[in-house]
């Protein structure tokens, strides 16, 4: 609540939320001297926020995954890169047989409860390999791989710029099912799609994100493409500009919509965000067009959004020559190595591996001024 009717009620003699609780909102509009319409959105705050005192978790359910189910990006290569960073211990999965038809490794490690940002430059294969965890979610729950018998397997997908539509998803899910048993009906009855144009619309959804999850207990996976595109729009002046940005960093509202989603609804986020040029001088200092010597790509919305444990994948293309595409994981506070592989987009529209380079690292190394944290991929 505001500083202000907090400083009201604690001179009027209320402690607690419970002392509150008991007046109605007329009788606190008339003792403390705020509009009626205050009164009961304070009443209202508080039966919220007394709904989700209570909630319990066994030990076993707060550090195992295993019970959980795990999605694929539809690329062995990025699912090991995640692994590597989630449970590089955890067992191996049984073989399965691909799109394709043949045996590979169920190599998927994304779980209920992990936040992932998917950033990089337009082109690159963002959504793609949003998508390609959307389909595979939604395969895991009817029965592709095995699940423990009860979960969900519902997806959401707020859309911002027409990336990820329904006549996509169905397109690509009539690909992956012509040699199973699944229709492409049963994949799609399970995506909701929330389609945002405005920035307003976002935050007011955002808002209601808590309680849009509480009436589809279902969802376990949430993808938002692209969060950063209300912040790139071109004719908004600098005041809009500021207002937004303070949104993000003030930090409350997508921080704690997406700890919300991770924790009290078990559900994994994946957020794609573009990149955004910043000038530095020589010494690696913020610099304008006037004193900067070089520039430098970074998500564009930095750490405004971003959680302690969020896995952050940045995919990029090496140097001239160089045709592959590459992908580079990072943790806050993580110690291991600096960790990346090679990728690719398919024919359907959909992440897929280079054989050779599944299972090794590239022979041919990312230049190192494409993924150090000093040069052009700055984290």
């Amino acid at each position: 609540m505001s500083r202000t009717l907090k400083s009201a009620l604690t001179d009027a003699g209320y402690r607690t939320i419970f002392d509150v609780q008991q007046l109605s909102a007329n009788d606190i509009s008339a003792e403390i001297g705020i509009p009626k319409h205050q009164a009961q959105d304070l009443l209202q705050q508080i039966e919220t926020y007394g709904g989700k005192l209570i909630q319990a978790s066994t030990a076993a359910d707060l550090l195992s995954s295993a019970h959980l189910p795990h999605f694929s990006t539809s690329s062995t290569s990025i699912d090991h890169l995640i692994a590597h960073f989630h449970d590089p211990d955890r067992r191996r999965h049984p073989k399965r047989s691909s799109r394709k038809g043949k045996e590979k490794e169920d190599s998927a490690a994304i779980t209920p409860g992990m936040a992932i940002e998917i950033s990089g430059p337009p082109g690159i294969g963002k959504t793609a390999v949003a998508l390609g965890i959307v389909l595979n979610a939604r395969m895991t729950s009817i029965g592709e791989t095995e699940v423990e018998d009860g979960e969900a397997g519902e997806v959401l997908v707020i859309d911002t710029e027409g990336g990820i539509t329904a006549e996509r998803v169905r397109s690509v899910a009539e690909v992956i099912t012509r040699t199973r048993s699944t229709l492409p009906r049963d994949i799609i009855h399970g995506i909701h799609f929330v389609r945002i144009p405005t920035q307003t619309q976002m935050i007011a959804f955002l808002h209601t994100l808590d309680e849009w999850l509480e009436t589809h207990p279902k969802v376990n996976l949430i993808v938002i493409d692209t969060l950063s595109f209300h912040f790139r729009q071109p004719g908004l002046d600098m005041n809009t500009r500021r207002r937004m940005m303070e949104f993000l960093q003030n930090w409350y509202r997508v921080k704690q919509k997406v700890g919300q989603a991770t924790t009290l609804h078990r559900c994994a986020v994946i957020v794609c965000n573009q990149m955004a040029t910043k000038l530095m001088t020589a010494e690696n200092k913020p610099a304008n067009f006037d004193t900067g010597d070089r520039a430098i790509l970074m998500p564009q919305l930095g750490d405004a959004w971003t959680t302690g444990k969020t896995l952050r994948l940045c995919l990029f293309r090496g140097h001239p020559g160089d045709d592959l595409r590459y992908v580079h994981a990072e943790m806050s506070g993580s110690s291991r190595d600096l960790r990346w592989a090679a990728y690719d987009i398919d024919n359907d529209g959909l992440p897929c591996d280079i054989p050779e380079r599944i299972y090794e690292r590239p022979k041919t190394p990312p230049p190192r001024d494409l993924i150090t944290d000093t040069a052009l991929l700055d984290f």
